[in-house]
């Protein structure tokens, strides 16, 4: 028996149109659209936004987007938090190794002390000893540079690269004095100790950062010509490890500047953030590689006397 057709047959009827599927996972069905760029998205694909839903793509895209065009610290990376965190620390462990300095002196002294004729032996020591101090009033003015130097370095070089400089500081400054010192005389058996190494290649940052950027740099020039006086003048204080810390800070922070990728109109700026941070870990690594030749050379004409 035959159906009414009504006035058109079966073949003429239309066709049922197509379901929506996510571009991503098309054995899904999305009737939610991407409010920038019109295509189905699934749950999974779907980004919730103050405006609408994004699709997972135009998500990613956006956060690129505002990525190249977020401000930039001095070294060319991410402004991040403005707290000084590595400061903080910084100041926080010096206090902590002075209160075990106070409560164990022989056991702390004895494996953080750096003294050259133990130092091959003993390399954390090089960094270690940066942590030690010789009395409450060495600590104080060490801290207090570190406060006051610190907090303005850490938010214009970034957390990373000023703790870079700092560290590679202090390594600096225990490398002049394991260099400087006669394997035949007095010095090779005294210890040293204390964060001035650290403290004076922050100067130097503070310095060539200032010129860099066009700042005010005299106060600081002052500064560091002051304590190269005390330094030089008063007596049982280690200026070999002022000065390696002063010039090793200078060098590195100076090579970052110089290094830097320069950002040209419509760059990537997320691609040279990424450069900058490839090239200034190489100035690090090649500042600590100088160091470590150093004490190479020097072990081995010392073995020779």
């Amino acid at each position: 028996m035959e159906r009414p057709s009504y006035g058109y047959s079966a073949e003429d009827s239309p066709e049922p149109q197509a379901q929506p599927v996510c571009p991503r996972h098309p054995d899904r069905v999305s009737y939610v659209r991407c409010k920038r760029c019109e295509r189905p998205a699934c749950p999974d694909c779907q980004r919730p936004t103050p405006v609408g839903v994004l699709c997972v793509d135009c998500e990613r895209e956006l956060s690129r987007q505002q990525a190249s065009t977020r401000p930039r610290n001095a070294m060319g990376g991410g402004m991040g938090k403005n707290t000084p965190y590595v400061t903080y620390t910084l100041i926080g462990l010096n206090v902590l190794v002075y209160l075990g300095q106070m409560l164990a002196p022989q056991i702390v002294e004895q494996l953080g002390l750096f003294a050259p004729f133990r130092a091959v032996f003993m390399p954390w020591t090089f960094f270690t000893a940066g942590f030690l101090h010789g009395g409450i009033l060495h600590l104080a003015l060490n801290m207090y540079a570190l406060w006051i130097v610190g907090q303005y370095l850490e938010r214009t070089l970034g957390h990373v690269r000023y703790s870079a400089v700092y560290l590679v500081s202090v390594l600096g400054g225990h490398t002049a004095v394991y260099l400087l010192a006669d394997p035949l005389g007095q010095a090779w058996y005294t210890g040293t100790l204390g964060a001035s190494g650290g403290v004076f290649g922050l100067f130097a940052a503070m310095f060539i950062t200032n010129r860099r950027m066009g700042r005010q740099s005299a106060q600081i020039l002052v500064l560091i010509a002051l304590n190269l006086v005390i330094t030089f003048t008063i007596p049982n204080i280690s200026w070999q490890g002022h000065l390696g810390g002063l010039v090793l800070g200078a060098a590195v922070t100076a090579g970052m500047f110089a290094l830097r990728p320069k950002a040209t109109p419509g760059a990537d700026r997320q691609a040279l953030a990424r450069r900058s941070a490839l090239v200034h870990s190489a100035v690090v690594a090649g500042a600590t590689l100088l160091c470590v030749v150093v004490i190479v050379v020097k072990t081995l004409t010392v073995m020779t006397l």
